[in-house]
């Protein structure tokens, strides 16, 4: 049947509603954590009834047109769309649930949750900070990834560090070097690296969702320092 002549609305081409979702995170990213919960936990409910509707469209498009209509394929588009939008909005969810972590009045902290490119979580990565050169920063620790994907670095500060005042802030920046987060696998490959530094708040946590790259391909060697006190060891090539 030629696309004028259906007349069918539960046929109706959906529209990629991509922009409309991002907005609605970032509306919800602006609330208050109480209040953000709730709309966070709101929004996967009409997305996942949205994506419902979605697969159901498409079904009946590959049914009645077949799966290489532009029809059919057009509505298995905003599908994965909103799939996609619904992980995201998972992920979400899972950060506004996160309590805040006790940062000492020194120093700082990193936490978050590490996914694959699929969206779901990896247990058992090695999260760590290097400097421009690669060179495993030792002072602040490392952590592994739990079956959430959760990690958590805590700095408590350098020894003997005062704590700021409004008369005195500690001057972070100078103290602190250009920080890269890095991630390796439980083979011990490296197979994140952030391409900009993290600028630590002092007193404060920063959480970050990390995406890996598709793939799982190395970036090379980890540096010596880690590989000695975290890393799995490997058979030498």
């Amino acid at each position: 049947m030629p696309a004028s002549q259906n007349q069918d609305p539960t046929l109706a081409a959906p529209q990629d509603p991509s922009a409309q979702i991002r907005a609605e995170l970032a509306t919800s990213l602006r609330s208050a954590d109480s209040a953000a919960a709730e709309v966070v936990a709101n929004l996967k409910f009409v997305q996942q009834a949205r994506l419902s509707q979605l697969k159901r469209t498409t079904a009946s498009f590959t049914a009645k047109y077949g799966s290489g209509d532009s029809r059919t394929q057009t509505a298995q588009s905003a599908a994965d769309a909103v799939t996609n939008l619904v992980a995201r909005v998972a992920i979400l969810q899972q950060q506004v649930g996160t309590p805040e972590p006790q940062v000492a009045a020194a120093g700082w902290a990193l936490h978050g949750r590490v996914f694959d490119a699929q969206m779901q979580p990896v247990a058992a990565h090695t999260v760590f900070l290097v400097d421009a050169q690669n060179t495993y920063q030792q002072a602040y620790g490392f952590a592994y990834t739990d079956p959430s994907g959760y990690f958590l670095l805590n700095f408590a500060g350098a020894p003997g560090a005062a704590a700021p005042t409004t008369e005195a802030p500690a001057a972070l920046s100078q103290a602190t070097p250009q920080l890269f987060l890095q991630i390796a696998d439980p083979k011990a490959q490296p197979v994140y690296l952030s391409a900009t530094a993290f600028q630590p708040e002092l007193a404060g946590a920063i959480y970050q969702n990390i995406i890996l790259p598709a793939g799982g391909k190395s970036l090379g060697n980890p540096p010596a320092g880690i590989r000695n006190v975290a890393l799995p060891k490997t058979p030498a090539s």
